[in-house]
């Protein structure tokens, strides 16, 4: 099953499709019975996780001990320690069913997708220029989300250091992850000697464009050094526990 597929499996499961979408891609699970099978064991693992919530367990495990204490507890005294650590261990093995389902679920549903669109903020370019700097044809393209033009203008043009990031980013745009890569370490390698904003813009796109390109040792990498950077304008974007997520990737 290729990674698209995953990631509209993961859409439908989660109710996240339009209603043109769904029917769809209800029509294609029809004609599709390896795929109606993958459905129905994310759907019971999504079920049982629904169905056997913790407090519920708990409380029904404790209910059902303490009739029992009540019952014998002037006749067997002894038996009833022995009540007392079954129901613990049984409510331990319970705790630990439901966290195997959770982070089964949650390893199963996992995805570059899913976590690109979770830290992707689009980039905006500002308006405000110098007076008497004109805007290049790479910028306008993009500002009007040209972006297969911004990429053609880039084989035609002589290049600032905005408008190669300007073209990682239409790269990215289109989904050509790997030319973005390329892209945006030539804006990284150019401004590594004067520390700018762009150059932190450059990182946080290069990160993201490593993680859809799988290349996920990268994208570890910088996003640890990111989150580590306490000055880094993104900074917030790479959490502990989306790194982590990251990590789980390498496991499929």
């Amino acid at each position: 099953m290729d990674n698209s597929t995953q990631y509209e499996l993961m859409r439908y499961i989660d109710g996240e499709m339009t209603e043109s979408e769904k029917m769809e891609f209800e029509k294609r699970i029809a004609n599709d019975k390896e795929l109606q099978q993958v459905i129905v064991n994310m759907q019971m693992a999504k079920e049982a996780v629904m169905q056997y919530g913790l407090n519920e367990r708990v409380a029904g495990l404790h209910q059902q001990m303490m009739k029992e204490l009540r019952s014998g507890a002037i006749v067997k005294p002894i038996s009833n320690v022995r009540r007392i650590v079954r129901f613990t261990v049984a409510v331990a093995a319970s705790i630990l069913l439901i966290v195997v389902l959770v982070e089964g679920y949650k390893f199963y549903t996992l995805s570059p997708e899913k976590l690109y669109a979770q830290s992707y903020t689009a980039y905006e370019l500002t308006t405000t220029r110098d007076g008497e700097q004109k805007e290049s044809a790479i910028e306008k393209a993009y500002k009007d989300k040209n972006y297969r033009e911004v990429i053609k203008l880039n084989a035609n043009t002589v290049l600032s250091i905005k408008d190669i990031f300007l073209t990682g980013m239409a790269y990215l745009e289109t989904k050509d992850y790997s030319r973005a890569v390329a892209t945006f370490q030539i804006v990284i390698a150019d401004v590594k000697d004067e520390k700018t904003v762009l150059e932190d813009e450059a990182e946080y796109y290069l990160a993201l464009a490593y993680l859809q390109n799988r290349d996920y040792d990268q994208a570890i990498e910088l996003m640890t050094a990111i989150h580590d950077n306490s000055s880094h304008l993104y900074k917030s974007k790479f959490s502990r526990k989306y790194i982590n997520q990251v990590k789980r990737l390498k496991w499929r």
